[in-house]
């Protein structure tokens, strides 16, 4: 089964489901939208350092890091 047919299939069962799956459902996409969010904000952070040249040289970092 692909993911369309998946996505179909689990959309024509909604009605189906019990309030306990429902709430597993929600609370796995929740954090998955939370975790996206934490990742996007990394990231357009990072390129904001790297713009600025706010940035560590390998001799820097390794002497950060030893």
């Amino acid at each position: 089964m692909n993911i369309v047919e998946k996505r179909d299939f689990i959309h024509s069962h909604l009605h189906q489901i019990d309030e306990k799956t429902i709430n597993e459902l929600y609370e796995k996409l929740q954090k998955g939208e939370i975790l996206k969010e934490k990742l996007t904000s990394r990231a357009l952070k990072s390129e904001d350092n790297i713009k600025s040249g706010n940035v560590f040289s390998r001799s820097e970092l390794e002497r950060r890091i030893g």
